[in-house]
């Protein structure tokens, strides 16, 4: 048996799938069957032994399954995942097939209810992980740097609200619904006990006390740092800020009691101030954003009068402290149906082929690693011209090298891939995400102009925002100067068990 298990040895997610994986009887069997060598050598990042085609195969086919992303052919189970922000809530929609999942009706129905409970962590896990928690962050960030584990997801899961299960389809499918609080999932974010208060400035205006506060961030608005427009789109814990970026809301601002029991903001998409006047009162402030901010695009940016308005009266401070905030956007990015990767058994046959692919080729300082959003090929310590965007000559090789292999990857036309940049962070934050855009831009044009269809690709810039590594040696500033280059499979809005 080889140590490469569902991801490349040592990846950062191995371990948490493991623990949905124990879950499920056909990987639980799998991993019962490790050595104690066998399952410490597949830990071990140092360590890779190609597969063979047959068991490429083999392998590929148990992490599809074990993610949620059999064939609908052989599914038992079926999950779609549904999430509103207005009203502040997760649903999974689930189907199982008791003739295929083997359970005698009628006798068997509560046997059927326990396999959906078992099972629906681990359709529901990558929907669930996708979710925004800040302008720079997704539940997945928070699982991979210990601020929440899989182990915690899963208990909310379980804990979650149920519809009596029901059959339809002739009785051979049971059909029920589970539905979990956002605020079950953000509560155990917050931690601090005590909120601050925005600093007085020195300039005030003339204002009055209000009873809320009414951010307006629908349609397109213009990135701050960036030369292009997004959606404002919603997630746990935005931040409100000011064109000078001064920062006038976020979560340790609000009574820790209240960000707890519901949440920091409250979104909506009317403009019908009576839909949520239990929030901001019958006498809001109304603000329109005038920019978009962060990484998810997730944080409004307000005029300095604006600001102004609200910090220049005691009371309307106050106000921050209760979250009587609400933030209007568009209503297809508060109420819709979660679409995952589709990661099919053909997916993972793709990632084992690029696993190999580098493994042969001895291509020096790439890391490949099975991600939510898809293959991650990250390029470290990439060397441009200081302080530019235009890479050195001898680079080239090296993305050359790296273009034939997404050549072969995206043949089947089943991908497009997202480039993104990072820089080491040297306290110039501006610079660095226009910097890490640039570079990423660049990357793109070196990929197209060894063979790459210029269509596929799509960029994002991070600056220093998300380092790997120590900034404070020359070592760890090398590695946080990197691309990621993410192979992204077609979405699906249903997951198979």
């Amino acid at each position: 048996m080889k140590a490469d298990f569902l991801f490349c040895a040592g990846s950062r997610t191995a371990a948490a799938v493991l623990f949905l994986c124990a879950q499920a009887a056909s990987a639980q069997t799998y991993v019962e069957r490790l050595s104690e060598a066998e399952y410490e050598e597949m830990r071990n990042p140092g360590i890779y032994v190609p597969y063979s085609d047959l068991e490429m195969e083999r392998e590929a086919m148990m992490a599809a399954a074990a993610n949620g992303h059999v064939s609908p052919e052989n599914a038992v189970m079926a999950a779609s995942c549904f999430v509103n922000w207005t009203d502040g809530t997760f649903s999974s929609d689930v189907s199982l097939d008791v003739e295929k999942a083997g359970i005698p009706m009628p006798g068997g129905k509560a046997t059927a209810v326990k396999e959906i409970e078992m099972k629906l962590p681990i359709l529901a896990k990558d929907p669930l992980l996708s979710l925004y928690v800040d302008d720079a962050k997704n539940l997945g960030d928070l699982v991979l740097e210990g601020s929440i584990t899989l182990e915690d997801l899963t208990r909310i899961v379980d804990s979650s609200k149920k519809t009596p299960a029901m059959f339809a389809s002739g009785g051979v499918n049971l059909l029920t619904r589970h539905t979990i609080k956002l605020t079950d999932i953000s509560s155990s974010l917050i931690k601090h006990k005590t909120p601050y208060e925005n600093p007085q400035p020195i300039e005030h205006v003339s204002s009055r006390e209000y009873t809320g506060i009414i951010i307006d961030a629908r349609g397109q608005l213009p990135i701050h740092g960036e030369f292009t427009e997004s959606e404002a789109y919603p997630c746990l814990f935005p931040k409100i800020w000011t064109e000078d970026m001064d920062l006038l809301y976020e979560r340790n601002m609000v009574k820790s009691d209240i960000a707890r029991t519901q949440g920091i903001v409250h979104y909506a998409s009317s403009e019908f101030t009576e839909d949520y006047a239990d929030r901001t009162g019958n006498s809001p402030l109304w603000i329109t954003a005038k920019k978009v901010y962060g990484i998810n695009r997730c944080d409004p940016i307000i005029s300095r009068s604006d600001y102004l308005r609200i910090v220049s009266v005691k009371q309307n401070l106050e106000l921050l402290k209760q979250g009587k905030v609400v933030i209007l956007l568009d209503k297809k990015n508060l109420e819709h149906t979660v679409e995952v990767p589709l990661k099919e058994k053909s997916y993972y046959i793709t990632y084992h082929q690029l696993k190999r692919f580098f493994f042969e080729r001895k291509i020096p300082d790439i890391d490949l690693e099975d991600v939510l959003k898809g293959i991650q090929i990250t390029v470290q310590n990439l060397q441009f011209i200081a302080d530019s965007y235009e890479l050195l000559p001898e680079e080239k090789p090296r993305i050359a090298e790296i273009a034939q292999s997404l050549k072969k990857a995206v043949s089947s036309g089943e991908y497009t891939i997202l480039i993104e940049g990072h820089t080491a962070d040297v306290n110039k934050p501006n610079g660095q995400m226009t910097l890490s855009v640039q570079r990423a831009q660049e990357i793109i044009k070196e990929l197209s102009a060894n063979g790459l269809d210029k269509s596929l690709f799509t960029f994002r810039g991070f600056g220093g925002t998300k380092p790997v590594a120590d900034n404070s040696t020359p070592e760890g500033r090398a590695l946080n100067r990197r691309v990621e280059i993410i192979i992204m499979p077609k979405g699906s809005y249903i997951l198979r068990e």
